[in-house]
């Protein structure tokens, strides 16, 4: 509701009065999630380097295996950032884990651009920095989502717990729009790309306060109440904040302050966490979700955005194309996240799959047709704009779905004393997806021709519907325990999970 008395929203929260603030939420969801910026322009950077870097009138031009290994090697170095992103954020604070994030992206796009004004090493220097940029991508996959997840209210977190994937969708749509005016100037992008870890870096110092259950988990109750009041948007430690205290040490089951572990004994400690039922399922969820989301195409195209593009038969411009599937993509991923808080995750997944199922199908027919020679020139050119229409409704459907619920899902379902590590390993997995899925594509073109790689996709986003409907859990207006206490039971009622929860 708004208060009428103030120009932002507040949530009720209790009743001595006392309203928590949402545009605090807000502002902290929006700072935290700057961080994923830089790290997510290197998954559109291959797009709009590679016409320049395969240009064979250049002296230190890229043949099609050094092309697909520029492309795709950033997400072989990014599933280690999802993995060690968790560890880190665990150990050392969510801050320190978005710290992480900055630094290597900020070294990683020095080395990208470097590769630019000294070519002589060019293709090895490349690839040194695409692994760096793509260790901050899995760096960045992690900590906001997870930092949202325990200082935002029930009610927001659905909602904020997809920024990340609109933080993306911002990123990917910068270096898209940098490509269209900079076009082969591509070394300038990265420069340009490298400036925003700093601004990163500044926000994390001075804006954005540790979370309060970390800092519980350490023992560090002092800290945490004062942040609590940060994030709470008051200056005094009122009933509600104190509540929300109490609340999280129960809820992790805190009495003491617990013997310090070696690091063995912390790692065979995740470990035995790990293989209980209560991280197993979810992981065996999340990660089956991520293995559709990657093989139905929601990221190789990014990857190859131009190529795709042009292998679609789109008729204007490949640069102001891919803006344009940025700019869709950046909308669906702000509309996602207010209408996961309505409608919940399952809804959502079923119709972005459907949807993709039929863009790529149709697609693939169409190439398929014309290839045949069942289409005449006539009916071509009052088709023109058939291929572009259905890349812009694949990316905007699968926006609002496939793509952003599997990372807002992995910082939700996993028991909290080992949710950065069970989030960084299922992200970790999902990005694994990602680069099989991004280095076989060439070799998908070469040996399945257009049509078949685009019926692949949609044969791939049916099956990952067929997974939603029947196996994914809804997880909207849950508390993070009552997730947690799902998975745990021995067993689970069908659809106890599944079912529409009430309106909060």
């Amino acid at each position: 509701m708004v208060d009428s008395g103030h120009d932002v929203k507040n949530e009720s929260n209790g009743s001595t009065g006392f309203k928590r603030s949402v545009s605090k939420q807000i502002i902290l969801g929006l700072l935290a999630n700057f961080s994923s910026i830089a790290p997510s322009m290197s998954l559109g950077f291959s797009a709009v380097a590679l016409p320049a870097l395969k240009d064979t009138s250049n002296t230190h031009f890229l043949n099609a295996d050094e092309a697909s290994w520029f492309a795709s090697i950033a997400s072989l170095a990014t599933p280690f950032g999802c993995i060690f992103s968790g560890p880190i954020a665990d150990r050392y604070g969510r801050r320190s884990a978005m710290y992480c994030i900055n630094i290597t992206c900020f070294i990683g796009w020095l080395i990208v651009a470097a590769a630019y004004y000294f070519p002589e090493n060019q293709y090895t220097i490349l690839l040194i920095g695409r692994l760096l940029t793509g260790l901050s991508t899995g760096l960045s996959s992690i900590p906001a989502t997870i930092y949202m997840a325990e200082v935002s209210s029930n009610k927001l977190r659905s909602v904020i717990c997809t920024w990340n994937s609109i933080f993306f969708a911002v990123g990917v749509l910068i270096v898209y729009l940098l490509g269209l005016v900079l076009k082969d100037n591509w070394g300038v992008i990265c420069l340009i790309s490298a400036v925003l870890p700093c601004v990163g870096m500044v926000f994390i110092s001075f804006l954005i306060p540790e979370s309060p259950a970390w800092l519980i988990r350490k023992n560090r109750y002092d800290e945490a109440k004062a942040n609590m009041c940060t994030i709470f948007g008051t200056k005094e430690f009122v009933p509600e904040v104190e509540q929300e205290i109490e609340n999280l040490i129960k809820n992790r089951g805190i009495k003491s302050i617990p013997k310090q572990k070696t690091l063995i004994e912390q790692f065979v400690n995740k470990w035995k966490h790990l293989m209980k039922p209560t991280a197993l399922k979810p992981l065996a969820v999340v990660g089956t979700f991520f293995f559709f989301q990657q093989f139905a195409g929601t990221f190789a195209i990014v990857f190859y955005a131009i190529d795709i593009v042009k292998d679609a038969g789109v008729q204007l411009d490949a640069y102001l194309t891919i803006v344009l599937i940025g700019i869709v993509r950046l909308f669906a991923a702000i509309l996602a996240s207010y209408i996961s808080k309505l409608y919940g995750r399952r809804p959502l997944s079923m119709i972005s799959g459907s949807g993709m199922t039929i863009c790529m199908m149709a697609l693939a027919g169409y190439i398929l047709a014309i290839n045949q020679g069942k289409v005449s020139d006539s009916t071509q050119d009052s088709l023109l704009f058939l291929p572009v229409l259905l890349l812009l409704v694949y990316f905007f459907i699968s926006t609002i779905g496939f793509l952003p619920m599997p990372f807002a899902m992995s910082a939700e379902v996993f028991p909290a004393k080992i949710r950065g590590t069970a989030s960084g390993l299922a992200s970790g997995l999902g990005y694994f997806f990602n680069f099989i899925a991004v280095k076989i594509y060439p070799d998908m073109i070469e040996s399945m021709d257009r049509h078949g790689v685009f019926f692949f996709y949609g044969a791939m986003s049916l099956a990952g519907t067929i997974f939603v409907v029947t196996l994914l859990p809804e997880t909207r207006g849950k508390s993070l325990q009552e997730i947690e206490e799902y998975f745990g039971r021995k067993r689970v009622k069908r659809n106890s999970l599944l079912k529409e929860p009430e309106q909060v």
